[in-house]
């Protein structure tokens, strides 16, 4: 008797054990990738003239035959060193490319089509010379990578959201997360 429970006892250890080191749990997939989502995504960086703070509202078109096209008012505000305050805001114009491959989401834009329109710009404390060369570098730097396949991790696809992650070079990862439009 007793070494029949040692033996479910161990039996027992080895499932929690397996099961307590698994380190990722599984991708919630219940719906398909395809439909029509909205999103809010932002994010920052620094740049020799100061710090970035970008912050997007968008939607997102996912359709059957792997295209996509993504469209946002993205604005870019601008804290220069010097004290002085820029705003650009732009349509964000990208018909893309993606494919999931288990919960890896591939995905990239189509250099050829794709725009960045500029819509509006304040300035406070600087004068727009200032920031010419800084607004046309980050627009290069977007155009730049626009068509490289970025393999994102597919966090979670329900009917109501997809999330979808990312992690940089430098270790430091960002989520976005997009509601479909239950029309």
């Amino acid at each position: 008797m007793m070494k029949k429970r040692l033996t479910f006892c161990a039996i027992v250890l080895s499932v929690v054990m397996m099961t307590a080191c698994k380190s990722e749990s599984p991708v919630v997939q219940t719906a398909p990738v395809e439909g029509h989502y909205t999103y809010q995504h932002g994010w920052n960086y620094d740049v020799e003239e100061g710090h970035i703070d970008v912050h997007e509202t968008g939607t997102m078109d996912f359709y059957p035959d792997g295209t996509a096209l993504d469209s946002a008012r993205q604005v870019y505000k601008v804290i220069l060193n010097d004290g002085g305050v820029v705003t650009w805001v732009f349509n964000y114009v990208s018909p893309s490319k993606w494919h999931v491959e288990g919960e890896d989401f591939f995905f990239s834009g189509e250099e050829k089509t794709f725009r960045m329109e500029f819509l509006d710009t304040t300035h406070d404390g600087c004068d727009e010379s200032q920031t010419t060369e800084l607004a046309e570098r980050i627009l290069k730097s977007v155009r730049g990578g626009i068509g490289r396949k970025t393999k994102f991790h597919l966090d979670e696809l329900t009917p109501s959201k997809l999330v979808w992650s990312y992690t940089y070079p430098d270790g430091h990862s960002d989520k976005w997360k997009f509601y479909r439009d239950q029309k």
